[in-house]
């Protein structure tokens, strides 16, 4: 196990992150103003595999004596902290464009420099004692930060998904929750560095270095393709929320029309319907026909265009007498995506599922 780790540590963990940061560095990019971040990051992200391939290659090559296994412990928790700081802002910049500001990010950036450099320079004046001490309040300060980026990522997710439920009518095609796993993931791997920490051993080594490795090609991967999906989102997360004059009347009058549209139309049958759709048969601006739903009927533009959809599911099934749709089938006529979205909704609305719905079970409340 020893020598399968350092052939892992030495040669193949190292080549791996070279190959992707080289990927991010020179694949093209639209040159388009909303993939403007998007850009950075890429370029930030392709540093950071780098930096992380030559602390590989410094903790097998030059950190392998009795001194340098003594820096083991800080080393670890130092790239811990980086590698935490990068992908939880790399994360959030993909889905929130305008969250991200420089000076902010500096200061933050620095703010761990210090932290790190001043447990560092602890755990070189004071040894023993000392040392153990600053490793203890080092762990304490990276659970802490680990635990700050949790909440500043849950919070601007939700505010990702409000931002679709507002705009997408769908459940599942759209909302970008690779991020969102990527984002517990490189959790878990930031948990298990702190692991790595407490027993620097090649056992734990050996573990600890394969999972982090197919972390970062999975999330390489995933990165690299993010232009490829932004096209589905685009609209959703960089329309204007300032455009809309707050007008009861106006709202009003903008609901009655877009009731009638989906009475008349019946668009909720379009399973990948959007605001978008609405706001160009209607001749308005997607953000007030968003807007108009939010405050009139006080839900977002997924559920309301649900509950009509629903309804259709629930009127198909009643004029079936003879079965001879199926579920599946009715799902579909009626708008739904797929089945497991269909049944999820359909309950929440009635209280039972379609399937006990036609065969006359009322709710149960």
């Amino acid at each position: 196990m020893e020598q399968l780790y350092h052939i892992i540590d030495a040669f193949f963990a190292p080549g791996i992150l070279i190959g992707l940061s080289v990927c991010l560095f020179f694949l093209y990019i639209p040159p388009r103003v909303a993939l403007r971040s998007y850009r950075v990051a890429r370029y930030v992200m392709g540093a950071a595999y780098l930096v992380y391939a030559l602390c590989i290659y410094l903790e097998h090559n030059i950190l392998s004596d009795a001194e340098g296994k003594a820096l083991a412990r800080p080393i670890i928790l130092s790239v811990a902290c980086f590698q935490a700081y990068l992908f939880t802002y790399t994360l959030i910049n993909l889905i929130s464009l305008n969250y991200l500001k420089l000076r902010n990010l500096l200061i933050e950036l620095a703010i761990i420099i210090a932290i790190t450099v001043t447990f560092f320079s602890i755990h070189i004046i004071y040894p023993g004692t000392g040392s153990m001490w600053a490793f203890v309040t080092f762990a304490l300060v990276y659970i802490a930060l680990l635990a700050r980026y949790v909440l500043l990522f849950n919070r601007e997710y939700k505010h990702y998904t409000s931002l679709m439920d507002n705009y997408y009518s769908d459940d599942e095609t759209r909302r970008l929750q690779w991020v969102k796993r990527s984002f517990y993931v490189s959790l878990a791997v930031g948990v298990m560095a702190l692991l790595y920490a407490l027993m620097p051993t090649d056992a734990v080594g050996l573990v600890f270095i394969s999972i982090v490795i197919v972390f970062y090609v999975v999330f390489g991967v995933r990165f690299i393709n993010y232009a490829l999906h932004f096209d589905f989102i685009e609209s959703a997360i960089t329309t204007d929320d300032d455009d809309h004059e707050e007008s009861t009347e106006v709202d009003n009058e903008l609901m009655r029309r877009i009731d009638e549209l989906m009475e008349s139309k019946k668009l909720f049958r379009k399973s990948d319907l959007s605001v978008n759709d609405i706001a160009r048969k209607l001749n308005e601006r997607p953000r007030a026909v968003s807007a108009a739903i939010n405050a009139c009927r006080g839900t977002n533009f997924k559920t309301y265009i649900n509950e009509f959809r629903v309804e259709e599911s629930k009127r198909l099934i009643n004029e079936d007498k003879s079965n001879n749709r199926t579920i599946d089938a009715i799902a579909s006529e009626a708008g739904f995506t797929n089945r497991s979205s269909f049944y999820r909704v359909f309950k929440r609305s009635q209280g039972v599922s379609p399937t006990d719905y036609r065969m006359g079970v009322t709710r149960k409340d």
